[in-house]
This record gives structure tokens, sequence and C-alpha cells, in this order.
């Protein structure tokens, strides 16, 4: 097949060029001003769309095993790829079981059940109730079939618990050993703990309800830059396996990036600040919360520069019995956010001005696949590399949905946003899985287990 007429974004060029690309079964095999199609090819006309590399959403939680009520692999995947998402990596910690063990992740890829319509690839799990078990066997048992580790400073999850500094030092020796980075959810339980205690007794003494100011003053900046210090410390000599996940306070993005280790952010820490708690309520809930507008022009400078060397979405639906329990404290955290990613980062990044071609395409695939194993085949418009396609009309508009997101998740603070450009045609492999046309087209289990070195 040859896309023909595409105004396409390739690696190291400062603006779209207009280029033929020929596409072999699942790979790109030739690119130029033009390329005539032989007897019998199939041509696609691009003419008046810009093509980009599918995006990477490389921090997603799908739930399954155990929390489908929430999210599953097939409507997560078919989400992602309703917004130009080609691979996904899911997290370890939101399944029953868990990803800690090699035993765990079979039983996580048989109840997937190879339902996904893109790529995807996992992290093993390190969990602080078996800390000694990971560090002794189980990370290098999970090492060959996933890109990565996560573990948490501070959580919330009875099947996957918190680990103290003495685990996580020796997390991070044993990622760095098997060739694999460690990610990390990093606020500081010293600040967390003592401050949502606070905060709860603060309203109790007031006479009045929770607060949405209450919830952001229970996990303040403080508690990610002092995680990130301590992080760093305990990470010396290994930094670059320290991975720091959805960071949403710049001080801690800069000192990871000083370190040498790496960090990414969210588009919920980039589009909103505090003060839209009053509007969005609970869709806007995460952890960490996001922070000042101030934070938001900060983390957009950062990434422009590198300091942030990508984008993920943090996908964790919840249904709204959970999402809107009447009270800040105990509402669900989690946004919908795989299938609006590229969307609001091409309208609000890339077309905006925030953010260079260079740096937009680092920051939607190229900065994701090199920190996890998977720039020999994905990440780039190039010779020899999956084709892997996003196809936008740039003079489109998207109005954000969450009825129309395809996941099991609708609430979302992106609600009404109007985004400029819209996908037309999302292609994962050479094969298209979703249009505007006629919706998912990829039947399920098209998807591939992608693995560190993938090629």
């Amino acid at each position: 097949m040859i896309l023909k007429n595409g105004l396409c974004a390739l690696p190291g060029a400062d603006a779209l060029e207009r280029r033929d690309i020929r596409i072999d079964g699942e790979t790109i095999v030739g690119i130029a001003a033009s390329i005539e199609p032989t007897a019998g090819e199939d041509v696609f006309d691009a003419s008046g769309l810009e093509v980009f590399p599918g995006a990477i959403d490389p921090h997603v939680h799908f739930d399954e095993p155990g929390f489908t009520h929430r999210e599953d692999f097939l409507h997560g995947t078919m989400a992602a790829a309703r917004g130009g998402v080609t691979t996904v990596i899911d997290m370890p910690c939101t399944s029953l079981p868990p990803v800690t063990t090699a035993a765990n992740l079979r039983e996580k890829l048989a109840a997937m059940g190879g339902r996904g319509v893109v790529d995807y690839a996992l992290y093993g799990g390190v969990s602080g109730h078996r800390i000694e078990e990971a560090l002794a066997s189980d990370m290098e048992a999970l090492a060959p079939d996933v890109v990565g580790f996560k573990c948490y400073f501070v959580s919330g999850m009875d099947t996957f618990t918190a680990v103290d500094h003495y685990g996580f030092g020796g997390a991070v020796a044993k990622a760095a050993g098997l060739g694999r980075p460690l990610l990390l959810h990093a606020e500081d339980p010293g600040v967390v703990l003592p401050a949502t205690a606070a905060m709860k007794a603060r309203s109790i003494a007031a006479g009045r309800a929770p607060s949405w100011d209450d919830y952001v003053d229970s996990r303040p900046e403080s508690a990610e830059t002092v995680a990130v210090a301590s992080a760093i410390a305990l990470a010396k000599g290994r930094e670059g396996a320290l991975h720091v996940v959805h960071v949403g306070t710049a001080d801690a993005a800069e000192a990871v990036a000083a370190a040498g280790a790496t960090c990414e952010t969210c588009p919920h820490y980039l589009a909103f600040g505090r003060e839209d708690f009053a509007d969005k309520g609970s869709s806007l809930k995460t952890a960490p919360p996001v922070k000042s507008r101030e934070q938001s022009a900060r983390l957009w400078r950062l990434l422009e520069s590198g300091a942030i060397v990508y984008v993920a979405s943090d996908h964790a639906p919840a249904p709204e019995s959970e999402k809107r329990t009447g009270s800040v404290w105990t509402d669900y955290g989690g946004i919908p956010g795989t299938g609006t990613l590229f969307p609001y980062l091409y309208s609000e990044g890339y077309r905006a001005g925030r953010l260079s071609l260079r740096s937009f395409l680092r920051a939607t695939s190229g900065g994701a696949a090199a920190r996890f194993g998977l720039s020999g085949r994905k990440g780039a418009i190039a010779v020899g590399m999956d084709a892997d396609l996003v196809l936008v009309d740039p003079s489109g508009v998207y109005e954000v949905r969450g009825s129309e997101l395809l996941s099991k998740g609708t609430i979302t603070p992106f609600e009404g946003m109007r985004l400029a450009g819209r996908i037309r045609e999302t292609m994962v492999r050479g094969r298209t899985v979703w249009n505007a046309a006629s919706g998912i087209i990829a039947e399920a289990g098209y998807g591939k287990h992608l693995r560190w070195g993938y090629r």
C-alpha cells in the first residue's frame, strides 16, 4: 500500500514534509517525495492530512483481571485507537492478582485473552508486602516479559503496598542490573499521611464538609519534591534506571532531570489548576492532584526543553458510583485519559506553539519508545519501522465527549473541550484499526504483546 500526499512528521525535521509512504505488510519500506504504485497496489490518498507516528501511552490502568467494572483490555485499547494511540503499556498494580510474579503475569495475559486492538507491553510490580521475594527472584523472573517495574512510596491498595527506602534502594539496584527502568509513584508518606490527617481535621474544626482545597493541600508540592529527593539519593550511581511517573510539580521534574533520571507528566497537569476543581469536581481527582496554573506553565516549558521526556495519560477510569461518592476523600482518583492524550497534545502543544514538532514527537511517541526498549520498531516514521500512523485533519475540530471515548469510563475533566485537529485514521502495523467513518475496524486480538528490545 502507498499512503500518498500526506504532510508527514519525519525524524529530525522541524516542519511537516509532503511525502509518500510505502507499506509492505506491517512495515514501512519506502518514504519519498513521490512513489508510483505498482500494478494492483492499494493507494490511500492522504491529501490535506497530517501524518504522525502512532502515539505511545506508557501509563494505563486497564484493570484486567479483577477490576473490570472500571475498565478492561478491550475497551481500553479501543479508546486508545480512537485517540491515535497505537501502543499502550499497562500498569501492574490495578489487577487481581497484581503482576508481582511470573505466575500472576501469565494469569493476567490469560484473562486479557488477546483482546487488544492496539499493541501493548506490560510492567512488572514491586510491592512492599513481598519485597524480599521481589529482590530474590520475582523481578528476574518477570524481566523477559516486561519493559519495566513499578513501585509506590504511598499506596492506597492493600494488594500492592508501598515500598520503604530499603525496599526502593534494593529494587532500583535490581532493575538496573536487569536493564529495566524502575517506575516510581513519588509522593512522600512523611508528608502525605500527616497532611491528610490535618486536612480532615481542618474541615471538622471548621464545621464544614471537606473541600477540594482540603484534598489538594493533603498532597502538597512538597510531597513530590521530598519523594524525588529521596529517590535520587537512594538510586545514587543508578539514576539512569529511575523513572518518576505522573509528575505534577515542576521542581520535582527539574530535580529528576538534573540527576540524570527521567520523568513523565500527564495532560491534566498541563491543562488544569486547583481552581478548576470548582467546576470539574471529582472528574479531576488524581494522585498527585493538579496544582497551580503556574505549575502547568512551567511543566509545558520543561516538556519543550526535554527535561520531561514524554507525556502519559495515567488512564484510570471508574464508574459514577465510585467517582461521585459525595466526599472528596472517597471519590475514586483517576481519569479516562488514553483517548484524549494525543488530541490534547496536538492541539494545545503543537498547534498552540508550546511544543516544537520535534518536542511533540518526543512527547507522544519517540520518548517512550526509547525509554522502554521499543525504538527498534516503534516511535518514528522511518523505513524499517512498524507502520503505526495517525492521520489528522488539521482543519477539523474535536469536541471531547466522555460518552464517545469507547472506554468504560465516561467521566472526564476534558468534557466539552474543543481541540484543534481531528483524527481521521489510526493504523497499527499497516492496518487501519479505527477511522472516523466506521469506528473500530480491527478485530479484538489484533494487538501484539511487545517485549523489551522488540524488533
